[in-house]
């Protein structure tokens, strides 16, 4: 493995409160103002750091899967705009004849209170789903050959694709 570079450490950190909050290298990497190569580095010469970034990734992650459970489940309130035109909560009083008058509804603070509806995200749901429940919510796919028995493959074939697979896999750790 090569040297580090002689650079200001202060900078991990940083990265790490970022993955934090959003689990992105790239997102981490504007923030702390560092390349991706010099976490590669260091992350390689530095097994706490290694742990400590892998720490931080699972709990941004842990933190998207929160907001995507809460948006599948409870929802969000969306403010209803029709024909480009915000559109707000009333009440209805009635006047001194009895002649009930729509007035728009007011908070706290004396503003005009948005009219919402509450929208959940089926897909995103599905996502949490499907990583925490496989098995049972997960994309089912059966390959087979002729007949649906098993895929027969003479050893060439096979020997062949296996070793096409551990190239990509290598490829795949060289590049991080």
């Amino acid at each position: 493995m090569r040297d580090m570079p002689q650079c200001d450490r202060r900078w991990k950190p940083i990265l790490l409160a970022a993955l934090r909050e959003y689990p992105v290298l790239r997102h981490g990497c504007e923030v702390a103002q560092i390349s991706r190569g010099v976490v590669r580095l260091e992350r390689k010469a530095d097994p706490e750091f290694d742990a400590a970034y892998e720490e931080a990734m699972q709990e941004g992650i842990d933190k998207a899967e929160r907001e995507a459970y809460r948006r599948g489940v409870h929802g969000w309130h969306e403010p209803v705009i029709h024909q480009g035109e915000m559109k707000y909560q009333h009440v209805f009083e009635a006047d001194e004849d009895g002649k009930v008058i729509p007035k728009v509804a007011l908070d706290e603070n004396g503003q005009p209170i948005p009219l919402t509806v509450n929208k959940f995200s089926d897909p995103l749901l599905q996502f949490v789903l499907k990583g925490r429940r496989r098995e049972t919510y997960g994309d089912k796919q059966e390959i087979g050959g002729m007949g649906g028995g098993a895929i027969q493959l003479d050893d060439t074939t096979r020997n062949a694709r296996l070793a096409a697979l551990l190239a990509a896999a290598q490829l795949r750790k060289e590049l991080g």
